[in-house]
């Protein structure tokens, strides 16, 4: 609901490949989530779902490739700020 994003057509977050962030831009999804149309919901709730799963995917691989800990060092940062 934050005003900068009134006119933003960039992507909700350029690098996930969810549906919600190749289709819609953070000015539309606004829109969306502010006149409380569903889509706006069902968007971020696919985007949620995508990001967690793509999380726990890439933490599986770095167990089982034995790298956990650098993996943790590296998105420690990226994962702890906010938006």
């Amino acid at each position: 609901n934050n005003e900068k994003y009134t006119l933003d057509d960039t992507p909700p977050d350029p690098s996930c490949g969810c549906p919600a962030c190749r289709n819609f831009s953070r000015a539309y999804l606004r829109h969306l989530l502010k006149s409380h149309e569903m889509l706006g919901m069902r968007l971020a709730v696919m985007h949620n779902l995508w990001f967690y799963n793509t999380l726990m995917e890439e933490i599986r691989n770095a167990l089982d490739e034995g790298r956990f800990g650098a993996y943790y060092r590296e998105q420690r940062d990226i994962l702890g700020r906010r938006i």
